[in-house]
């Protein structure tokens, strides 16, 4: 069947005619799971010329790709393990990133402070820091500064506990949107012919050995009508649902090893800091990070094994309660409170299952590669790896389906929203303030999120220019983008534009609660809805934001 042409593949409204493609098409690779590995590896191959389909039982990074640390880094920490490797890996596609989509991954200064009875003395980190410049080749926006005094650190953090305080450095990594880092990747598979079909659950693998195609099996959400499509090859990132994704295959080996991580959004004034602030939880030393984010602060992480559903991660009050205590030790004079928190999230992380015992903050974040027959499945890994770890994968899988190979071109082809001149972010958002009289808040926002795609949002003010309003006072999201996420950006559902196309249900006290309405009303005006089916559509979100605020109601 002759490929649909890009606008049809990332418009919602034509969801059927994806159907219907997907089921007459012989693919080269049917890949499963649209979080980040999943959408990078759809993105690889399809760079490299292949036909490929992609299946998501959920939405565009529905899973852990949505609920991260937001932060793209080499990783500092490994090479208090020595793990040299995974530090050269992480600052050199760290700063591949920056060049492949610098609207989505932003330089962020670091504040490091040490401690007279931190585990390592200002001095070794200083030579730490050193390494760390040294293995990203020097590709850093700048080079870490050492403080050598309280007072020099304190002129930059003044917040900071003070008591013991001996120094610190100042690096910098990067920042991301990870929820539209993995939908960009996914509009790149489409813009290079990829076919892509949320909602879509695989359900069964026939692998036959005797026939020259793999036929895979897949259940619409939708409408719970079973599909079936033929491939030479099946890639599976299916992140921590990995071991049930493998039971269709009649494996039962266990390598994932899920832990949770929890995040605590304040406002910024309640935290006012200039640097994502780098710590050491008082109660077990973890790592701990308070991230500036826009007019909000973000708090984490937890790190602890978690045997819950991978679909309903859920908040504790003991995971709250942790992250404030965190916050107040390195940071006495701002006393956080429940009252203060004005969103949440929480995500599960794919681990890979260590062979000995280890803590949940100690297993390492590298990844792996699986065959089984013409499926091969790749698990673990982190955020800022994922071109690497999908150029990889599709290397590891091109033999096992038969395909020919070639050469990857992750590593050359921006992503959509930086296709085009060198992006200029502050004359951006000049021009679409100036040019449709929005606020600078929202200007800055469609510039520095969507990049050169923020033309296509601006599109649908100039037909309808009562979609400049927005969607919640906390926030500079307007009506417009509703509609584009679903034209343009594959949305079907509430949840899907307010937690991973705008990011507006972590931002605000009230997880976007009170925009739920407006949101549904939009979806349905675009997608041909019945009351009922705006109805279902609102309650699915408000389940998810139970899920977020599910601390609030524990005693």
């Amino acid at each position: 069947m002759k490929p649909l042409p890009e606008h049809t593949l990332v418009d919602a409204r034509r969801r059927s005619e994806v159907l219907a493609y997907a089921t007459k098409t012989e693919f080269d690779l049917v890949v499963v799971g649209a979080g980040i590995n999943g959408a990078g590896i759809a993105a690889d191959a399809a760079l490299r010329g292949f036909r490929v389909l992609l299946l998501e039982q959920r939405d565009i990074a529905f899973g852990t790709s949505s609920r991260s640390s937001k932060l793209i880094h080499g990783g500092l920490r490994y090479l208090e393990h020595y793990q040299f490797r995974l530090v050269y890996e992480g600052t050199n596609e760290r700063a591949i990133l920056r060049h492949l989509a610098p609207h989505l991954v932003r330089p962020l200064l670091f504040a490091l402070p040490v401690y007279d009875d931190s585990k390592h003395p200002l001095w070794k980190m200083d030579v730490g820091l050193w390494m760390y410049d040294g293995l990203s080749l020097f590709k850093n926006e700048a080079r870490h500064i050492t403080l050598r005094s309280p007072k020099r650190m304190l002129e930059r953090e003044p917040l900071l506990r003070s008591e013991g305080l001996t120094g610190g450095i100042i690096y910098y990594d990067c920042a991301t949107d990870d929820a539209r880092l993995t939908l960009e990747n996914v509009l790149l598979a489409t813009k290079h012919g990829s076919a892509a079909l949320t909602r879509c659950r695989v359900a069964e693998i026939d692998d036959d050995p005797a026939r020259a195609k793999v036929r895979v099996s897949f259940t619409d959400e939708q409408t719970g009508l079973r599909h079936e499509t033929a491939t030479k090859g099946v890639i599976a990132a299916t992140g921590v649902w990995t071991d049930r994704f493998r039971k269709l295959l009649a494996r039962e080996e266990e390598v994932i090893r899920p832990t949770k991580g929890v995040h605590v959004v304040v406002p910024r004034d309640r935290l006012p800091i200039a640097h994502a602030v780098v710590g050491l939880t008082p109660r077990d030393q973890r790592a701990f990070f308070a991230i500036p984010w826009g007019d909000r602060t973000v708090l984490g992480t937890t790190d602890t094994d978690d045997p819950v559903d991978p679909s309903a991660p859920f908040v504790t009050r003991a995971d709250v309660l942790y992250l404030l205590e965190a916050a107040n030790h390195a940071f006495p004079s701002v006393d956080l409170g429940m009252e203060d928190i004005a969103g949440t999230w929480a995500g599960l992380r794919p681990l890979i299952k260590p062979v000995e015992e280890q803590s949940a903050s100690d297993v390492p974040r590298e990844h792996r590669i699986i065959t089984d027959g013409r499926v091969v499945s790749v698990a673990g890994g982190k955020l800022t790896t994922y071109r690497r770890m999908a150029a990889e994968t599709v290397d590891e899988a091109l033999p096992v389906a038969g395909l020919p190979s070639r050469t990857s071109k992750s590593e050359e082809i921006l992503l959509p929203g930086a296709d085009g001149p060198r992006l200029d972010f502050d004359a951006l958002a000049q021009a679409i303030g100036e040019a449709h009289g929005l606020a600078p808040d929202i200007a800055e926002r469609l510039a520095n999120v969507y990049g050169h795609r923020a033309t296509g949002v601006l599109e649908y003010l100039m037909k309808r220019p009562e979609l400049a309003a927005r969607l919640h006072p906390e926030a500079a999201v307007i009506e417009a983008e509703v509609v584009h996420a679903v034209e343009r950006e594959l949305a079907l559902d509430v949840d899907d534009v307010l937690v991973r196309r705008t990011s507006l249900a972590l931002r605000v006290a009230d997880h976007g609660l009170s925009a739920g309405p407006r949101v549904a009303a939009l979806l349905a005006e675009a997608l041909g809805w019945s009351k009922d089916e705006a109805r279902s559509s609102l309650e699915r979100f408000e389940r998810e934001v139970a899920l977020m605020s599910a601390f609030r109601r524990e005693r």
